[in-house]
């Protein structure tokens, strides 16, 4: 019968840390750079949507209707494409961070970030992300 004080019991435990750590340091990473995508295609894609719109807009601020709402995204195929690309990605992210909020990460995501980690481990200090999962 082993002690639940020894060495390898310690190591395990301390590398499940590890693990937890850098998992959690590439889901955040991942999350970054969802926002960076999210924030350039608003200031980019945006101003461009807005532009395409306007003739809808300044019709919608004088005569508020959802017919012209309706009719002024269905034709207008690149502005309807723009504003739902912009809400698009801005309220996935939402709702994905507020899910692992109140739920945590999924089984589906945690299994891809240790896919992920697994390869970055296996590449070794070559790999771009690997300062990111061996931080102490």
């Amino acid at each position: 019968m082993t002690s639940s004080n020894s060495p390898n019991n310690i190591d395990h435990h301390y590398s499940n840390i590890a693990t937890e750590r850098a998992i959690e340091a590439l889901r955040q990473h991942s999350l970054t750079l969802w926002w960076r995508l999210t924030v350039a295609v608003w200031l980019t894609v945006g101003p461009l949507t807005l532009w395409q719109l306007r003739a809808e807009i300044s019709l919608l601020l004088d005569y508020f209707t959802w017919t012209s709402v309706y009719y002024g995204l269905k034709y207008n195929f690149l502005g309807s494409l723009g504003f739902f690309l912009c809400v698009g990605l801005a309220s996935t992210l939402v709702v994905r961070e507020l899910r692992h909020l109140t739920l945590g990460i999924s089984p589906l995501e945690r299994k891809r970030l240790e896919a992920q980690l697994a390869k970055i481990r296996r590449q070794g200090d070559s790999h771009p992300l690997w300062s990111l999962v061996n931080r102490p």
